[in-house]
This record gives structure tokens, sequence and C-alpha cells, in this order.
């Protein structure tokens, strides 16, 4: 069973069809980056999904569950969301705004998954401090470490790496992926061509609102899809760890 599954999902907004009968799924164990250039949809596709956004048309579904049926708590329960929107409100300590990831928690239980969720991501020693205080990128960690904090089967994440150093970059997805190999499932959007293929099991490429190609990365992202959505030249070459990865210029 698809950890989750999208068919025909369309969605208008302002006069204006801006997902056109999109359809992709994701499977337990697996990454799936959702990959396009700006306004092409991804965020709608992602917020649709998960039941946040009015679809005109189509189906979604969290395991079992139609997911336009599922009230928040049920929602909680079977998938963690990280928006691409970082504002935070209040300056509460970071542990607090991580607990946050864990609602339907005990409250000391809750700040042990939030205590353990900081660790992961290298924060925990700034676990009683303001996130005021905090640089940009301490606070995506914590966002980040909130996320964790929900245990949820599924884990979806809207731009998770930006703001973000390229070590911490790594770290973000090392621990995503860590969260398959336990038999979770991530759906994230990245604009990074690189990091998804080094990560993703599996891209969906958007443009205009439609998907374009999915499958493994080598398969999916070829020099015409690149040139034809991006707008860029690319050709795959093998990195000193063996690893196959796109070599971009424009176009």
């Amino acid at each position: 069973m698809s950890a989750l599954s999208v068919s025909g999902l369309s969605v208008v907004q302002a006069g204006r069809e801006v997902l056109h009968e999109v359809g992709f799924s994701v499977e337990p164990g697996e990454m799936v980056a959702l990959l396009g250039p700006n306004g092409a949809g991804k965020t709608t596709a992602l917020r649709a999904a998960l039941g946040l956004v009015k679809a005109r048309s189509g189906e979604a579904t969290l395991g079992d569950v139609d997911v336009f049926r599922l009230d928040p708590r049920g929602r909680a329960e079977r998938v963690g969301y990280l928006p691409q929107e970082r504002r935070l409100a209040w300056g509460l300590p970071a542990i607090e705004v991580a607990a946050l990831g864990a609602p339907l928690a005990p409250p000391q239980a809750a700040r042990e998954r939030a205590m353990a969720a900081l660790e992961l991501f290298h924060v925990g020693e700034l676990a009683d401090r303001s996130v005021f205080e905090l640089s940009g990128g301490e606070r995506a960690r914590v966002l980040l470490a909130r996320l964790f904090a929900t245990e949820a089967p599924l884990l979806v994440a809207d731009e998770p790496v930006a703001g973000l150093d390229p070590d911490a970059q790594l770290l973000c997805l090392e621990r995503l992926r860590d969260h398959t190999r336990a038999g979770g499932a991530v759906l994230l959007t990245l604009h990074d061509l690189g990091l998804a293929a080094r990560y993703a099991d599996r891209v969906v490429v958007f443009d205009g609102g439609r998907v374009m190609a999915d499958g493994p990365p080598g398969r999916a992202l070829t020099q015409r899809l690149l040139r034809e959505v991006f707008g860029i030249r690319a050709k795959w070459v093998v990195a000193a760890d063996g690893e196959r990865i796109p070599h971009l210029t424009r176009a």
C-alpha cells in the first residue's frame, strides 16, 4: 500500500488551473522529490495531496484513507508537514518549537521527542534558547526537528534545505534518507537537481501544473527534459564516490 497516492488531481485558483490531472505516489521506504521551475505547481501539489488545498477533481489517499475526509488529528497521525514558509511568530525556546511537532503526545513525551530531534540536527545545545536569538540556518534546523518530532510514517517537506549551508543541506537529506531506511516515506520539493539526483529514489518533474516525468533521476532527467523544462544543458558524470550526478550549464 502506498504511503501517499495522488490520481487525476486538478486545482483551480483565482480562475486559473494551476494543477492539471496530476498523479504520483510515494511508497514506504522511498524518497520522492518534486522538481520544476518556480511556479510549476510543486507546492500546490504538496498541499493538495495533503488535503490542505481544495481540489476541483481527482483523488488523494494517505494509506487507504481519503485525505479530503481526514480531520486535523487524523492527518497529524499519518503525516508530518514542513511548509515552505519559515516565519515564527513567537520567541519560544527551540525545544518548545520542536515539541509543537508532537501535539498529540503528552507534554513530557513531546519534549523528549523534540530533544531527540534537535540532537539529530546538531542543535541540541540550543534547546533552551529563544528561536529569535538563533541564526536563520539554526532556526531552519529547529523547524526540521519539529518535523521529525511528529514521528509520522510520512514526512512531507517543502524546500527543506532552503536557508541551510551545504553541510546542513547534506545533514538534512541524510536524516530524511534515514527515515526511509527505517521504513518511512518522504516527499519533498527541491530546486537543486544535483541533490535530487543524489538522494531521491524517484523524481516527479512539474511544468505548467502538469507532470512531465516520473522515475529514477537517471532516467527522468533526460537532456531533452532539462532543456525544455529548466532551460539548461546537462550531462551525467561519475563523481569520485562513484555516484552519477548531472553537470549543468545554461542552454
